[in-house]
């Protein structure tokens, strides 16, 4: 049985603190310290005094209670602890002693050997004192990048770029661990996301061929969004997109609300921060393979451990491959993903990570779109079949390379000052050739089409420099952040178009037509994109009070060469955003807080009257509380958010924009991630969102933006058995719901008598087993199988992004893996 209440580390006390905690049980004849190299950080965590407030109460809810309060994770198992009762333990004392104290006349102790806690009981035998039952227990520190046991993260950089509480970090961050990203089976980021507050995660149905949530209210296809280890994942002005592989990644962190005083360049809504696989201390892999619906198949490997014997140099490598066809006929998802890693710790206070991905999709899934009259409305011709294609294998092809190598240089120069580089260099390359649906011919079957090809490029870098300073001034302690961030992107597209391309009836449909499509040049241009930002922050800590201060100055340079018309247009835009928050800490884990931020976020072009383009702008305030109960692992968030974006642009025409709009979006979130107990979990949240477009030039004013949910709720819940004839077997299983949505105008917004497209709401059912094949049979120890089924009921429901944008999610999927984890 697990309690694990990780606050700040995972700290263990050296051979003297064993050895000292061992007398109090032991005769010192029987001690039995082992020898241990531990981090000078862990020791003097496990040897601070602190103040404690332990009650006397079971030795387990105990254990947790000085988790909580000590930030030292605490594992044991519960039948070695069973009806064993621990003292009370209160006043100011040193971390060991507390610990001790606990244990005192429990039978208990712990040993430390690195990164291992072994809980040993002790009974009296003929020789005096002896050993039985020894337990070993996996100890890690939680840390803003690293992995975390379960569901319930506790710490992230994403909101603050230091490694910060998250009930400190005074601004609303949802976590999806590595665990939950396994438990269930999510295939993609967005995937991933489902269960995720103040998140509309499935935008585009089925497709998934790019990552693009929408987050509080906001959300486009072209916005920039996707981060990975806190840096901007570089994108091109049309498809060429780079996507990270879940199986690669750590954590997937939400950062919500305006982010522009960390990151520059952001959206109101928030962002989505992959924090990928890094290697490890100790020797681990695992070798994963997966089948399921639609023919897929798939083979992963994830290894990782010491080069040296002195542990200085780490490495880590992760490959996948995937084949596999979609629920739409004549479509395929094909990868091969790679990502080696290395750790160098040149020396105690200097380590270097240099992380690498390639990877390439040689297929990309369906990315049609389908009309509205037959997928979302009735058409009485008869509906679209959920496996109909709309476009044509014999004009149709799709394939990313993407590449990325970049480092994490981290120098402690003193105990005050420490300095960081991350840099990343990545680029992409796209070609996508498609028919697709431009209308629905009057006998509301025939799907008029069109045909579009693209060839695009995209790469370059993004660098942020970081000073950090951790000091005091009298009673209040600060960690101060000052940085210098740069990107900038290369990027090259040629677009093709044909307006007119071979129809097809989707009552009938027959494939293999568009041998012959008619093409003109569309686009041809060559961009770069350069933004530089210096920003400064403070996080003050004053007895319970958290305060965070945040303030920055960007320069976006944006030059576009038209090589059609051999015209150049150069754009210079420069912001100032900036942020204040505060949290305060009650004793028993409640944390109120309130927040205000500011964001920008460059619109390149010009407006109807050739004027160029302002960045748009927004601002949020936010109120909330946040709780992490002491007798149980937990997290719970609820927020309150009020988020105004200006000076947005509504297009008539290509030629026609208008820089006048404004949205504005409120809600209340609620999340909770609760272990409940060591083999039960869940995971909950409720977002009610009220968007509304509150100027436009369209008929859209008054309306919620194009699909945003009123409501989205979910609930996941899993168990783990560990007796009985159900040793070994974990179930599972979730709900989702996701509420009305606008799915567009017909014919569109700017017309007058638009008729507005509602999209209607849907429930989801998941569910999955797990099963340790240990429990049947010693030499399968380490392997386990898995399945997870999708959308349990097959529900067929229509997600909308405009008149005939629409798409069907995803039906009934079932998959199968069969893991050897080491």
């Amino acid at each position: 049985m697990r309690f694990g209440v990780v606050n700040r580390h995972v700290a263990f006390a050296g051979v003297l603190a064993v050895t000292t905690a061992l007398c109090s049980v032991y005769p010192v004849g029987q001690v039995r310290a082992q020898e241990a190299s531990l981090p000078a950080d862990f020791s003097e965590k496990f040897q601070a005094v602190q103040n404690f407030n332990i009650p006397a109460q079971a030795l387990t809810d105990a254990l947790v209670a000085f988790g909580q309060q000590s930030g030292i994770q605490v594992t044991v198992d519960g039948d070695v602890a069973q009806g064993i009762s621990a003292p009370a333990v209160q006043g100011e004392m040193v971390t060991e002693e507390a610990l001790r104290r606990l244990l005192s006349g429990s039978g208990l102790f712990y040993a430390v050997s690195r990164s291992t806690v072994a809980i040993e009981r002790i009974v009296d035998g003929k020789d005096g004192a002896t050993l039985l039952d020894p337990v070993m227990v996996e100890g890690r520190i939680q840390t803003a990048t690293g992995p975390v046991d379960g569901y319930v993260a506790t710490r992230s950089a994403t909101g603050t770029k230091t490694d910060t509480p998250l009930i400190e970090t005074p601004q609303s961050i949802s976590v999806v661990t590595r665990d939950q990203v396994e438990i269930q089976q999510a295939q993609s980021i967005t995937q991933s996301l489902r269960y995720t507050s103040g998140v509309a995660a499935e935008i585009r149905g089925s497709a998934s061929r790019y990552d693009i949530p929408y987050i509080r209210g906001f959300g486009s296809p072209s916005d920039p969004i996707q981060y990975q280890d806190g840096l901007s994942m570089l994108r091109g002005p049309g498809y060429a997109i780079a996507q990270s592989d879940t199986y690669g990644v750590e954590r997937i962190e939400v950062l919500k609300g305006p982010s522009s005083t960390t990151y520059g360049s952001a959206m109101p809504g928030g962002l989505v921060n992959s924090v990928t696989k890094r290697p490890t201390e100790e020797a681990r892999g695992e070798v994963e393979f997966l089948v399921g619906s639609h023919d897929r198949y798939q083979a992963a490997v994830d290894v990782s451990g010491p080069v040296t014997d002195d542990g200085s140099v780490l490495y880590r490598f992760v490959g996948l491959g995937r084949d596999s066809e979609t629920q739409v006929v004549n479509t395929e998802e094909q990868r091969i993903y790679v990502a080696p890693s290395v750790t160098w710790k040149l020396t105690d206070d200097t380590s270097l990570t240099i992380l690498t991905h390639y990877q390439r999709d040689p297929e990309g899934g369906y990315y049609g779109i389908l009309p509205t009259v037959g997928s979302l409305l009735t058409s009485p011709a008869g509906q679209i079949a959920r496996d109909f294609n709309d476009g044509d294998p014999a004009f149709s092809d799709f394939d990313r390379e993407q590449f990325s190598v970049g480092y994490e240089l981290e120098h402690q120069i003193s105990d005050t000052w420490t300095m960081r580089h991350n840099l990343r260099y990545l680029s992409v390359d796209v070609m996508t050739k498609d028919i697709a649906t431009s209308s629905l011919a009057a006998d509301n079957h025939t799907i008029n089409r069109y045909a579009l090809t693209t060839d695009e490029q995209t790469s370059g870098v993004t660098s942020d420099l970081q000073a950090q300073a951790d000091f005091d001034t009298g009673s209040v302690a600060h960690t101060a952040l000052m940085g210098f961030d740069y990107k900038y992107s290369d990027s090259s597209q040629v677009r093709l178009y044909g307006a007119s391309a071979p129809s097809i009836d989707y009552l009938n449909p027959v494939y293999g037509v568009a041998t012959s499509v008619s093409l003109s040049p569309f686009i041809d241009q060559d961009q770069t994109i350069s933004q530089s930002g210096l920003y400064v922050q403070d996080q003050l800590d004053i007895d319970n009070w958290n305060f965070l201060l945040g303030g920055r100055v960007d320069h976006v340079r944006t030059v576009t060469d038209n090589n059609r018309t051999n015209t150049r247009q150069t754009q210079n835009d420069t912001a100032f955003s900036w942020k204040a928050g505060t949290v305060y800490n009650f004793d028993n884990g409640v944390a109120p807080y309130a927040s205000y931020a500011t964001s920008y976020l460059p619109v390149s072009g010009t407006d109807y009257l050739s004027n160029a383009l302002d960045p748009t702008t927004a601002k949020q305030y936010e109120l909330g509380v946040k709780y992490e109960p002491q007798s149980f692992d937990a997290l719970f968030t609820m927020a309150y958010f009020d988020i105004v974006q200006k000076d947005v642009v509504a297009t008539k025409s290509p030629t026609q924009k208008y820089q006048t709009g404004e949205v504005h979006s409120k809600g209340v979130e609620f999340e909770a991630k609760v272990a409940l107990t060591a083999q039960t979990n869940v995971i909950g949240n409720v977002t009610f969102t009220d968007a509304e477009v509150t100027e436009s030039v369209g008929y859209d004013v008054g309306d919620a933006p194009i699909a945003i949910p009123d409501v989205t709720a979910s609930l996941w819940l899993d168990h783990s058995f560990d007796r009985g004839l159900m040793d070994g077997l974990t179930v599972g299983g979730g709900v989702r719901y996701v509420g009305e949505s606008v799915g567009g105008y017909s014919p569109n917004a700017f017309t007058a008598g638009a008729t507005r497209l509602d999209v209607p709401d849907y429930t989801l059912f998941d569910a999955m087993m797990r099963y340790d094949l240990g429990a049947l049979d010693s030499r399968l120890e380490k392997v386990t199988a898995q399945m997870n089924v999708t959308n349990l009921a097959d529900e067929t429901y229509v997600t909308c992004l405009s008149n005939n944008f629409c798409n069907y999610g995803n039906g009934r999927t079932i998959y199968v893996s069969l893991k050897y984890a080491w």
